[in-house]
């Protein structure tokens, strides 16, 4: 069907399942059929108990029904291969796979709307886990969002409650929980372990209770506000500025340009990455930063480890300037989770879609909630060493960033 629901072509035939793709093909010997990629499906229902409706980024619509006895069978085999295809794409499978198993999972938002899952696999990765249903989409929880979890005994449950609001309610784990909870807390104790011994490389000096207080803060790619950094030591904030702009002080002083108009230490962020190659012998360190400014409805985002780049990228918190404090919490997760992502490559977040279609990132940017909301509130970025045109750009973030969107 067409954008206004009228029926452009109606045929009998079969469904061809691929790995990134399925063929609607005709019964005619001639009939090549029709190639729907999974990452040009936009919405997917299922419509009762014998057929599905989906419609595609082009707004075209398609309805598939009369599978007979076969429904079932095609449900648990499309969304078998398509969600094996978005764990890929989409970046969820962090490390090496540890463990697997079958279990029965819950979704309760941050709204308490609860949204059963059914029966899934959850599979454990060393840096996410994901969850597989059988009859809907796959996603993933990565420990790096993960506020906190706890193991029901009492009604062997493992609960995980996400940096987001999100809460992820895993039962059913039937004689296997006692093994899923020493794996899953394995795995968490040695990402904890290889960030603070990789932390005291990068800031040596640090007591051990700061060390794993650090950790907790900025896992892999968070960012960690001055004023969270000096609770754990008044000298940290000043030592980690100065490893964030050792090598690009033309940044640095855009930043103190920006800072000057913050409130207070709790609106600057430094993230950094560290990534050790196997042999365990050099450990890369990127850093960025970012600076919010509630009362302009502003953030800026830049990366501060390429010295011949101090580029400031200019977000909008809110779509009504009159939420922007609301709104505050929400920009800086879409920033940590799309930093976390993108692994400091802020090109997705401000090129042109036709610029993605070929690169890695083009179906992150359509279906990772985050990534595509912080491209929405993209407003300017600012070019170049000097910081004499910084003036003149923000008065024209500001101005953009003061008109409501609705």
């Amino acid at each position: 069907m067409n954008f206004f629901q009228k029926v452009l072509l109606e045929k009998e035939g079969e469904i061809v399942i691929d790995r990134q793709s399925f063929r609607l093909k005709g019964k005619g010997a001639h009939d090549q059929g029709e190639v729907i990629y999974f990452n040009d499906i936009r919405d997917f229902k299922v419509e009762g108990n014998d057929g599905v409706t989906f419609s595609t980024y082009k707004k075209e619509k398609y309805s598939l029904s009369d599978f007979s006895s076969l429904f079932e069978s095609f449900l648990k085999d499309f969304y078998r291969v398509r969600n094996e295809f978005f764990a890929e794409q989409l970046f969820m499978k962090v490390g090496m796979l540890y463990k697997e198993y079958e279990c029965s999972v819950e979704v309760v938002t941050k709204q308490d709307k609860i949204l059963p899952k059914g029966k899934s696999r959850i599979q454990f990765y060393e840096g996410s886990a994901i969850i597989i249903p059988e009859n809907s989409e796959c996603f993933a929880l990565h420990y790096n969002f993960l506020k906190s979890h706890e193991f029901d005994e009492d009604e062997y449950v493992l609960r995980l409650y996400m940096d987001n609001g999100t809460n992820v309610h895993i039962s059913k784990l039937g004689s296997y929980f006692e093994d899923a909870q020493e794996s899953f807390e394995l795995l968490l104790g040695k990402m904890y372990q290889k960030i603070v011994h990789q932390l005291m490389e990068v800031i040596p000096g640090l007591k051990s209770d700061e060390l794993l207080k650090l950790a907790y803060l900025v896992r892999d790619n968070k960012g960690v506000s001055f004023q969270a950094l000096k609770k754990i030591n008044d000298e940290l904030p000043a030592k980690v500025e100065e490893l964030a702009f050792a090598q690009n002080p033309a940044l640095k002083e855009k930043v103190a340009i920006l800072r000057k108009m913050a409130e207070s230490d709790q609106h600057f962020y430094v993230g950094f990455s560290m990534h050790q190659k196997p042999d365990k012998r050099d450990l890369t360190v990127k850093f960025w930063f970012c600076c919010a400014l509630p009362q302009k409805n502003v953030i800026a985002l830049g990366v501060t480890s390429q010295p011949n780049d101090a580029t400031v990228h200019f977000f909008r918190i809110a779509l009504n300037p009159a939420e922007k404090e609301e709104h505050l919490p929400e920009k800086i997760y879409e920033i940590n989770f799309s930093m976390y992502i993108l692994k400091g490559d802020l090109g997705p977040l401000f090129k042109e879609k036709k610029e993605l279609q070929k690169g890695r990132f083009k179906t992150a940017v359509r279906r990772i909630s985050a990534l595509r909301f912080l491209r929405k509130s993209y407003l300017w970025r600012n070019f170049g060493p000097d910081t004499k045109f910084l003036e003149r750009d923000l008065e024209t973030v500001f101005k953009r960033a003061a008109l409501t969107m609705y």
